[in-house]
């Protein structure tokens, strides 16, 4: 009988062993990696800027310029403008929940994206200068120790107003890089920079307030 209840005991303990994500130093299977970093660039040629700031409107998100960073805690720092650059570091946008990290890093997986066989650049992405009328994006990955980055460039045509004018693009790019527009709340459609809203500044309680105080 004790030698029956030591066998079931050992094949429980084997089969705990042996289960997914349950190995000894690992981390879940499907949990976002501890050190998984995710940056996102997108730089265009000065002639494509200029039709860009003329109508904001006509250019999907995914190929106006911008910058985005998603740091291993949920940090998502993001900001779309023509001045950006692939080194900026933007302002924090919001902090995302490990279930939306999850979802991202999956995504990911599904464009053949979330792995350093993916990389294709191994160059210093500071030094890439988009011609007059070119896009390039930029998306850089850490991951378990590992770095990879992917680059895809392509020319927008002069005067070329049709809807396949993007048709260069790399559409698992532009996957990617949609997804992380939508987390850091940008869509096609542009912010109305025309709004100005006053400035008002919170300078604390008065301190000559109780000098200012009404007698009997």
């Amino acid at each position: 009988m004790r030698a029956i209840v030591t066998t079931h005991v050992l094949l429980l303990v084997l089969v705990a062993s042996g289960m997914p994500g349950c190995a000894s130093g690992g981390r879940p299977r499907g949990m976002p990696p501890e050190d998984g970093i995710i940056a996102a660039a997108v730089v265009v040629g000065s002639s494509l800027a200029h039709e860009m700031e003329r109508d904001p409107g006509a250019w999907p998100v995914e190929v106006r310029p911008s910058r985005a960073i998603i740091l291993p805690d949920g940090t998502l720092r993001a900001e779309v403008g023509s001045s950006l650059g692939i080194d900026d570091r933007p302002g924090r946008t919001r902090h995302l929940r490990e279930v939306q990290l999850e979802r991202l890093w999956t995504r990911f997986a599904e464009l053949g994206l979330g792995s350093p066989d993916a990389g294709n650049f191994t160059g210093n992405p500071k030094l890439l200068v988009p011609g007059p009328e070119e896009v390039v994006q930029v998306l850089e990955f850490r991951r378990d120790g590992r770095d990879w980055m992917i680059v895809d460039r392509f020319t927008v045509p002069e005067d070329d107003q049709d809807d396949d004018r993007l048709e260069g693009q790399d559409p698992r790019i532009q996957s990617a890089l949609r997804a992380i527009a939508a987390l850091a709340w940008a869509s096609d459609v542009p912010p109305d920079d025309t709004i100005r809203f006053p400035e008002r500044y919170d300078f604390g309680p008065d301190p000559w307030a109780r000098f200012r105080e009404e007698g009997p």
